[in-house]
């Protein structure tokens, strides 16, 4: 897999329903990091020695549903150093992704050879509710709801 790290690589992919408000790249060259066991759960500690990758984020609404959605995404530009496949992280429960842990968990994901993606479900970096998921008290915001529990996950591959 060799790119170009450039939004023009990347443009016009739009999932359907989906409007892009923004599309970043940058290349990333000699990164290097560690990822120890205690952050992988159940897989073993990672280092990643001058690496490079492409990160691309991609802000994007679902017209009629004032969202706004980030995802963003790593990817290899080693042929090497891919092993051609997909690693999504991030979330759980009412937190998305796009947290501290996640990016940890992206670290891992790269080192084992992944292209990986987190997102932010359209509910910002709140690991918990009460931040976004009440229109009103007593009244659900459905839309941010389905959006984290599944039309994210879905945009973001």
């Amino acid at each position: 897999m060799f790119l170009s790290c450039t939004p023009l690589t990347f443009l016009p992919a739009s999932p359907f329903g989906t409007s892009i408000l923004y599309l970043t790249t940058s290349l990333v060259t000699n990164y290097s990091a560690s990822v120890p066991s205690a952050l992988r759960f159940t897989q073993p500690p990672v280092t990643l020695t001058n690496t490079t990758f492409c990160n691309v984020t991609v802000t994007y609404t679902h017209p009629g549903q004032h969202d706004t959605v980030i995802v963003e995404a790593w990817l290899p530009m080693e042929n090497p150093s891919w092993n051609e496949r997909l690693q999504a992280v991030g979330g759980g429960g009412f937190a998305p992704g796009r947290l501290a842990l996640s990016y940890e968990a992206m670290k891992g994901a790269l080192g084992d050879g992944y292209a990986t993606v987190t997102t932010d479900a359209g509910v910002g970096g709140s690991q918990e509710p009460s931040a976004w998921a009440l229109l009103s008290e007593g009244n659900v915001d459905w839309g941010r709801l389905r959006s984290l529990a599944s039309v994210s996950l879905d945009d973001e591959v």
